[in-house]
């Protein structure tokens, strides 16, 4: 029973990694989208973007290293907060918003989801730390 939990403790270790990988990986991708928007989304649309990506990748980062669930929390908020303005841009049809890149940010999104969801399963379940 006790090897049975360190496996589940090692699989939580191991989803909190792909999720830093993948929020880096989506920012990575995102970023060349927000330089294209236009210049007076400047400080307000594409400012809120990439302030909720950092947020969330810096709860992502927060979780690795104390565990506390609320960090978990936190970048499930701020995912959820990411794809609303994702939506929003896309919905004002802003050039830099193509249906195509749209698409692709939301199955990115959608990864990220439920790679945070069975982390934060795990936690509920008390398989994390």
């Amino acid at each position: 029973m006790a090897e049975n939990k360190k496996s589940n403790q090692a699989d939580a270790y191991m989803e909190s990694m792909k999720a830093y990988q993948k929020t880096y990986d989506f920012l990575l991708y995102l970023y060349p989208i927000l330089l294209q928007f236009p210049k007076f989304e400047k400080f307000a649309l594409q400012s809120q973007i990439k302030t909720a990506v950092f947020e969330m990748l810096k709860s992502v980062i927060r979780f690795r290293k104390t565990g506390t669930k609320s960090h978990i929390y936190n970048a499930d908020v701020e995912l959820q907060f990411i794809k609303t303005l994702i939506r929003l841009s896309y919905d004002l049809e802003y050039p830099a918003m193509s249906k195509h890149r749209y698409e692709v940010l939301s199955k990115k999104m959608t990864e990220l989801g439920c790679i945070i969801g069975g982390i934060i399963e795990a936690v509920k379940n008390g398989n994390w730390k």
